[in-house]
């Protein structure tokens, strides 16, 4: 049964916040903690946002029919926490049965509280298949934001690399260790075409993935040697099993299939050939495949093999005396594969904050954003972007070949942003840029960005848009945080002085000299002996 509660649905007559029981049962410092802390931003702001991830975990679900689900809500608020925390699914279900500071964020009675991890996992596969977390992220950023005040005006942009939860493989173990999971299915689900392939074939790959060919041992065949026979395996195997439907659907053929498109030059009637280099149907080697177990992984030859995250954050917000007050937030999480060039993803940037009325009027970036085409397209949204001219690009080739008149265009264009960059305004904003590569940093190390638990486009998609929305909520809780220490510190406006009462106090400011013949008129009052203060 669906158990689906708005926050502001939950309290019954009795459950108010003077009588709930973080009000009862904790002590006045541990509750002010958890109220200026994550938690309190998380259950006063984040949790009544939760809807839409709420309504689709539930699509599952009976509206009457069967036990009460857990709270759907408090579900999905989890799951969020959870990614930014960096939290395994044992660690994630613990904090929900013993974790107070969760239990308070999440608006959860604190009493007989369980989850098993088994649960949650349920849930965490229905939130990588039916939620939009994309939608989230902006959901929550522009709540945010607004709810802080924040200037989203000037903004820096950058990308990080995202590793998944894949093995590093070289071409040799990469071609041969697809070929043996093939072959696993195969026996798994088709036990007589598995009897039907050939015994030779089938023994090179029982051994375990790290002994294949005689890896790891003294009898390790060479490179070349195992290059070509992969090679013949693999054109077998495609031509056995290419007909049948069981196994054209299966992502262990598609893998086979696609790597021998991909390594092999196959003839008619001709050899096996070998590439020099992997190449996709393009022509390019970036986007072919980088392990059986993740197909959406891409190659960056400067980062390496996996994913990488295009991040827009605002400027570190300042108070009035211009102290920074936190972190800028980030306002734009777009991941993708590590193949695509940062040139090539400012569009997707420009239309995620586009959506979320998130564009800023300046934003700085290195070389490889500031391309002409780029320039102009945040021109025609009313973006000034802030790069520094590359080098002669392939825009200024094409338009050498369009006609003089848009390579007169394009050069004017690109010789007044180089005299701009040398202006002492142009180095200044320009020097905001180097920020961003602290946040690189600093987002890994509070939520784990860079190293994930999960493996797929799609699970890699969810996992790092989460942990980017968590880092949001915390940096939100800092900036809120420092506003309200700066504010209890601060004197308290102190009432007018009546005028004759600040000319009396001015009076008895005044010392009277020293003189030791002057007595006041009032010594004969004063005991012998006794001395007289005279002020």
């Amino acid at each position: 049964m669906k158990n689906l509660k708005p926050p502001e649905e939950t309290g019954l007559l009795f459950d108010l916040e003077a009588s709930a029981w973080w009000s009862t049962q904790l002590s006045a410092n541990a509750l002010q903690r958890l109220q200026g802390g994550w938690q309190g931003i998380f259950q006063r702001t984040i949790l009544r946002l939760l809807g839409r991830p709420a309504q689709a975990l539930g699509a599952e679900l009976d509206e009457e029919l069967g036990r009460p689900s857990k709270e759907l809500y408090a579900m999905s608020g989890l799951l969020l926490i959870a990614e930014f925390k960096d939290w395994t699914i044992d660690q994630a279900a613990e904090a929900w049965t013993l974790d107070a500071g969760v239990q308070y964020a999440l608006h959860l009675p604190r009493d007989r509280q369980y989850l098993s991890a088994r649960t949650l996992d349920t849930y965490r596969r229905w939130l990588r298949e039916k939620v939009e977390v994309q939608d989230l992220f902006t959901m929550v950023t522009s709540a945010l934001v607004e709810e802080l005040e924040l200037d989203i005006k000037k903004q820096r942009l950058d990308s990080t690399h995202v590793l998944s939860q894949m093995a590093q493989l070289g071409r040799q173990q990469l071609l041969a260790v697809a070929v043996r999971r093939f072959l696993v299915q195969v026996k798994r689900h088709d036990a007589a075409g598995y009897a039907g392939v050939d015994a030779a074939l089938r023994g090179r790959y029982e051994p375990a993935e790290s002994r294949l060919f005689g890896q790891g041992t003294k009898q390790a065949q060479t490179r070349a040697e195992v290059l070509a026979q992969v090679g013949a395996d693999l054109g077998w195997l495609v031509e056995r099993f290419g007909g049948d439907p069981l196994h054209r659907e299966r992502a262990s053929y598609r893998a086979v299939e696609r790597l021998l498109r991909e390594h092999f030059v196959v003839e008619e009637g001709g050899p096996m050939v070998l590439r020099p280099q992997s190449r996709d149907e393009q022509g390019g080697s970036v986007r072919c495949l980088q392990n059986p177990s993740d197909e959406g992984a891409g190659y960056s030859g400067h980062k390496g093999s996996g994913y990488q995250v295009q991040l827009a954050q605002l400027l570190p917000p300042r108070d009035a005396d211009g102290r920074r007050e936190g972190p800028g937030l980030v306002v734009a999480c777009v991941p993708q594969s590590a193949a695509v060039r940062d040139n090539e993803a400012l569009a997707g940037v420009l239309a995620q904050q586009a959506a979320a009325g998130l564009l800023p009027e300046q934003t700085v970036a290195d070389t490889i954003y500031g391309s002409d085409a780029n320039v102009q397209a945040c021109a025609a949204l009313g973006v000034q972007l802030w790069s520094p001219v590359p080098g002669r690009s392939a825009t200024q080739v094409n338009a050498q070949r369009r006609g003089a008149r848009a390579e007169r265009a394009l050069k004017q264009r690109l010789a007044a942003r180089r005299a701009e960059q040398e202006t002492t305004e142009w180095r200044r904003a320009y020097a905001q840029r180097s920020g961003i590569e602290g946040l690189n940093r600093a987002v890994d190390a509070t939520t784990g960005v860079k190293q994930l638990r999960v493996r797929g486009s799609r699970a890699v998609t969810v996992a790092v848009t989460l942990k980017i929305t968590g880092w949001n909520i915390l940096a939100a809780a800092q900036i809120r945080g420092r506003r309200n220490r700066r504010a209890a510190l601060a004197p308290p406006p102190s009432a007018p002085e009546h005028p004759e009462r600040r000319v009396r106090g001015s009076e008895r400011a005044i010392r009277r000299p020293r003189n030791p013949a002057w007595r006041s008129p009032r010594s004969h009052l004063t005991p012998r002996g006794s001395r007289q203060t005279s002020r």
